[in-house]
């Protein structure tokens, strides 16, 4: 499946989807308008944190994410998803891997400063298109 992932950040800054029916952990896609995916896992509770995060730029010709690099753990490597394989209800709902739980689009957000995108940034990345 051919995607482009600006595709599915909105139209001011990114957008962010979170896998549904997850228990244990909140996993999270963010896209952004210049076509970067970040990745993040979070644990629910008391102590709800960041566990891990990856970039990656974007999708190749068969919707498969290309992540900047591979996390170490073999725990890590098996929660990202590799392979756009669906797309549902307008670009709102996205199939990883065939499974059965999808990422639903939860935010629209117009900046995301603790991942580099400010206002400065978001300037130039509208005006380069």
């Amino acid at each position: 499946m051919t995607a482009n992932a600006a595709d599915f950040a909105g139209s001011v800054c990114g957008s962010r989807y979170e896998k549904e029916m997850e228990t244990h952990f909140r996993d999270c896609l963010l896209f952004y308008l210049d076509g970067r995916i970040r990745f993040e896992r979070y644990c629910y509770g008391e102590a709800a944190c960041l566990v891990f995060s990856v970039w990656g730029s974007g999708f190749d010709a068969d919707g498969k994410i290309r992540w900047d690099k591979e996390p170490d753990f073999e725990s890590q490597q098996s929660a990202l998803p590799r392979v756009l394989t669906d797309v549902q209800e307008s670009g709102t709902a996205l199939q990883f891997d065939g499974m059965r739980k999808r990422y639903v689009k939860t935010e629209e957000f117009t900046q995301d400063k603790a991942n580099g995108y400010g206002p400065w940034k978001l300037f130039w990345i509208k005006h380069r298109r």
